[in-house]
């Protein structure tokens, strides 16, 4: 009897693609494993996602045959398959692209597995073709997809050499991705009588103590060349052997001493209350509210040690990538090297390898971004994500997936206790735990009986004090008594470049982005006006191209400007920068160990500078243009201004010596300021709270948005008025969707990027059953949303539960 597969294909298709499964195929395949299926023209690698004896129901009447078996055992478990498939459900995508982010692309392509014959393995009795190509596998490692091609094998044929143990097993693409392999020596025996020269002596000798080194610790250690070695090893004194080795990004990441000190009495019973739901292996979430220095991450360590202990495995996920050598330093100083790290960062070959480390079990803490609430862990039973308040863990291209929101589902599906952490939780969080669907666990005050910093707000009405129109007075004498004091400061400006915009004073022209409906925004190192949306850039000229003018000028602060300021206010401070532009690749690392080791006195950025950092010599902390958020056209711009400012002021007086926080700012009087002044969440939220409730916003209602966006604008008004009418009619037809509201279609706040103009459509509803049915209705079942002449070119976003509506 025939079978039948279902496979999930890297397409724009919302389900599952149905093959035959062929007779030779069917005792190999299996749920998880990576296939060969044709599509179109051509061979694409897919996940099988189910096994069927019979058809799947709307089955084309002729199926074709699944080609080839890719990998010899499934790539992910059950519960990973049940959790994608929620995933694609729940956010409305093709499951095809949910297994692109679960799975890394050095595991979806074919041709960057490698085959490499293993080391002293005699001739097995192999069929002549498998057998030639274990001899072509000997000297180097070979691509699977050469192999298959030269021998006309399939991948399920060369797959018995894996099975048989008789290869080793590369990934390594011809471009990009290449293993990462490293010579090893071994000392045998040095022949009586056999005279060897000084470097060849020295070699020997640093032989004798160890078992087996690798040739670049070997080279650091004898100065030795790898001819000298190479030339010990021809006469039988070495064993010189070239094996892979696993790339580790955070080789250099030097292991924190454990945290010191007794757990406070707060501390001691969120662990107790924690390591309770674990020991239940049941699912539960927990809110872990604690004010900024509480020690959460002191509670994170001892739930996780019980964890390990009862057998399971830890996930933990952060909002930033600048947080991650911090956590490994702190981890690695409690778990050693039992651990992984996932996150966009990495190049492609550190991510295979750390992918595989987690997927074979060889690690059992993982700590990543976003990403990483997708890593193949097995047996979890704590997930934490820390800052989860945090906008970052929202993905905004791609499936517009929440990371917070997916570590609570697979804990769910697994078992796990998930932690959300936070000292300023979401409101859709707090919430939650207020109506008792999350339970609450409260860190209420400082570790070491610290106090929180002092804030001040700075009234910036009317002033003509201000050092360059821009620092208030009092803050600059803060910063210098802290310089005095051999003290730190940090400056949060949320806007980088050094200015935001470039007028000409004679006739009001202002520089936009031909592209992007933008400012664009000059970067004065480079002499430069940049978009920060498309990366668009021109030169600074010198008149204005609208009236030949020469007066043309910056106007606003950023942070390369505000570093300016500073430097040039005294000469003998020492100010860093760290943003986008300055912060990329290893500048985000070197800027970041500068200031924690002392090695600068000012630290100026944007939001970076603001999430978890943990650095004891700060004692100032500024924010210029405390409210420029609130401008925001966006419902959720008072949270996100008072999580800002107390999260920054979070940085200040977290070793010995008390905090000042100084909020500059022009509507001091706003609640959102008044309440971080004081550090009272629950103040802001209790009024935030009341507002949204009044305007039938999150955490009281659910939402979707369906973006639309083309380079034409009669395409793109086309599209939103199509799908806003189907969802009117839908709503008149079926009375159970009059409570939907249906805001729009309209313009999008920028209407323009790059080079796309913007509609949006939302749909807001207290019942999510209700809304999910309308929306779906939208999307699928609708004759129009067939590819088609009519909505070509336009590109149709569905974004649930939305963070940003800009």
């Amino acid at each position: 009897m025939s079978r039948y597969a279902q496979i999930a294909v890297d397409v724009p298709i919302f389900s599952a693609l149905s093959y035959r499964v062929p007779e030779e195929l069917e005792s190999k395949i299996a749920v998880g494993q990576l296939v060969q299926v044709p599509f179109r023209n051509r061979a694409k690698t897919g996940l099988v996602v189910s096994l069927l004896d019979t058809p799947p129901d709307g089955a084309p009447a002729k199926l074709r045959d699944v080609l080839d078996v890719v990998d010899t055992k499934p790539l992910l478990t059950d519960a990973g398959l049940r959790f994608l498939n929620f995933v694609a459900d729940y956010y409305f995508t093709p499951l095809g692209e949910v297994v692109r982010l679960a799975i890394p692309a050095a595991i979806r392509i074919e041709g960057i597995k490698h085959y490499k014959a293993r080391e002293n393995i005699e001739n097995p009795c192999l069929a002549p073709p498998l057998a030639e190509v274990l001899d072509q596998c000997r000297s180097s490692a070979v691509s699977v997809q050469e192999l298959k091609d030269a021998f006309g094998l399939t991948f399920l044929a060369l797959g018995e050499l894996e099975a048989l143990g008789l290869v080793d097993v590369s990934y390594a693409d011809d471009g990009d991705v290449k293993p990462k392999t490293e010579y090893f020596v071994r000392l045998l025996e040095v022949p009586e009588g056999k005279t060897l020269g000084s470097r060849q002596q020295e070699v020997v000798d640093a032989l004798k103590s160890v078992d087996t080194v690798d040739w670049t610790q070997l080279r650091e250690q004898t100065g030795a060349p790898l001819s000298t070695v190479r030339a010990l090893a021809e006469a039988g004194i070495l064993d010189l052997w070239e094996d892979e080795v696993l790339r580790d990004p955070f080789a250099n990441v030097v292991a924190r001493d454990p945290i010191a000190g007794a757990l406070t009495r707060h501390q001691v019973d969120a662990v107790e209350r924690l390591c309770g739901g674990v020991d239940r292996g049941a699912f539960a979430a927990v809110l872990l509210h604690g004010v900024t220095g509480s020690g959460k991450t002191r509670v994170y360590v001892e739930v996780i040690q019980h964890a390990l202990a009862a057998g399971k495995t830890a996930l933990i996920l952060l909002p930033e990538i600048a947080l991650t050598p911090q956590f490994v330093g702190v981890f690695r100083g409690y778990f050693g090297d039992d651990i992984a790290v996932l996150h966009s960062g990495l190049t492609a070959g550190q991510k295979f390898d750390q992918w595989r480390r987690i997927q074979r079990g060889d690690v059992r803490i993982v700590v990543g971004a976003r990403s990483a609430v997708f890593a193949p862990i097995d047996a979890l039973g704590v997930i934490v994500v820390d800052e989860e308040h945090d906008p970052s863990f929202k993905q905004e291209d791609g499936p517009r997936y929440n990371a917070r929101d997916l570590a609570l589902m697979r804990g769910k599906l697994e078992g796990a206790v998930v932690i959300l952490g936070s000292a300023t939780p979401s409101l859709e969080t707090y919430h939650n735990a207020m109506e008792g669907r999350f339970e609450h666990a409260r860190l209420p005050e400082r570790v070491a009986d610290r106090p929180l910093p002092k804030v001040e707000i700075v009234d910036m009405r009317r002033r003509e004090d201000l050092l360059a129109d821009t620092l208030a007075p009092e803050l600059v004498d803060a910063m210098r008594q802290s310089w005095t004091n051999q003290q730190q400061s940090i400056v949060f400006l949320n806007r980088r470049g050094f200015a935001p915009c470039v007028i000409c004073d004679s006739c009001g022209f202002r520089f936009t982005c031909p592209h992007c409906d933008v400012s664009l925004t000059y970067h004065k190192r480079k002499e430069a006006l940049r978009c920060h949306h498309c990366d668009y850039s021109l030169r600074l000229p010198e008149s204005c191209p609208e009236c030949s003018a020469p007066g043309i000028g910056p106007h606003g602060v950023g942070t390369e400007q505000l570093e300016s300021l500073l430097k040039h206010y005294d000469p003998d401070l020492r100010v860093s920068r760290l943003d986008r532009d300055s912060g990329g690749g290893a500048g985000l690392q070197r800027i970041l160990h500068q200031f924690a080791s002392g090695e600068s006195d000012v630290l100026v950025g944007t939001q970076m500078v603001t999430k978890g950092h943990d650095f004891p010599g700060v004692t100032t902390v500024g924010v210029v243009a405390a409210d420029q958020s609130l401008n925001f056209p966006d419902f959720r711009a008072a949270e996100r201004t008072f999580q800002l400012l107390t999260q920054v002021a979070g940085r200040a007086g977290r070793g010995e010596d008390p905090g000042r926080v100084f909020i500059q700012s022009f509507i001091p009087d706003h609640y959102s300021l008044v309440c971080a002044l004081d550090h009272d969440f629950e103040g802001f939220a209790e009024r935030e709270l009341a507002i949204r409730r009044l305007m039938k916003y999150p955490p009281y209602t659910h939402m979707v948005a369906i973006k639309f966006e083309a380079a034409s604008d009669a395409a793109v008004v086309q599209a939103a008025r199509d799908y806003a009418g189907s969802a009117r009619r839908r709503m008149r037809h079926e009375k159970a969707l009059e409570q939907v509201v249906m805001v729009g279609p309209a313009l999008a706040p920028i209407e323009r990027l790059r080079g796309r103009t913007r509609y949006h459509l939302l749909f807001r509803c207290e019942d999510r059953t209700a809304l999910r049915r309308l929306v779906h209705h939208v999307l699928y079942e609708q004759e129009y949303l067939e590819p088609s002449k009519r909505h070509a070119g336009v590109r149709i976003v569905v974004d649930v539960d939305p963070l940003s509506l800009l």
